[in-house]
């Protein structure tokens, strides 16, 4: 099989592989990262981005249900592929871009694995609207073009009245 490169920040990929592998070969793998790693000719890979299991139990959902509506894969491609997708049974190894965590990866399938489908997982149809709310626009009041000036007159004429009205008092109090 060829090589396929994965893009450096690889994001919303979806890669589908056939496992050519016994039972207990792929149960194997199901759990160690590092078999995976192997099969897919890398060094590494995150296993948390992962999945290793058998077509059979995904039930009536099947493979092609179950990347569109378990992974958000796009219908359209899902149509596509749905005959190849179909008539999968056995293992199968769904590998997210996440699992190559962003570095750029030459993958080189071993013989046993066989590459389906690259799909695209797409996002939330959220529309954007627009803000008109009074609140949600850039402030608009009159900036001042210089400082407010300090109010004019001393501070100290006010703090000699108030000491000489606190003498006065304690005078009064201590003759008292």
């Amino acid at each position: 099989m060829s090589s396929t490169t994965v893009a450096p920040q690889e994001a919303g990929k979806v890669r589908v592989y056939a496992l050519s592998l016994s039972d207990a070969e792929a149960q194997a793998m199901r759990d160690d990262s590092a078999a995976q790693a192997a099969a897919l000719g890398v060094d590494q890979l995150d296993g948390t981005y992962t999945e290793v299991f058998r077509v059979a139990d995904l039930d009536t959902m099947g493979l092609a249900g179950y990347l569109r509506d378990g992974n958000g894969v796009y219908p359209e491609q899902i149509e596509t592929d749905r005959s190849k997708l179909g008539a999968l049974d056995g293992w199968v190894m769904v590998v997210y871009s996440r699992a190559f965590a962003g570095e750029s990866r030459q993958l080189a399938p071993i013989p046993a694995l066989t590459h389906i489908g690259t799909y695209d997982e797409g996002g939330p149809d959220t529309p954007v609207q627009a803000m008109e709310a009074e609140a949600a626009q850039p402030y608009t009041g009159i900036p001042r073009v210089e400082p407010a000036t300090p109010a004019k007159g001393s501070g100290n004429k006010t703090m000699m009245i108030i000491a000489a009205v606190v003498a006065l008092l304690l005078l009064w109090w201590l003759l008292a």
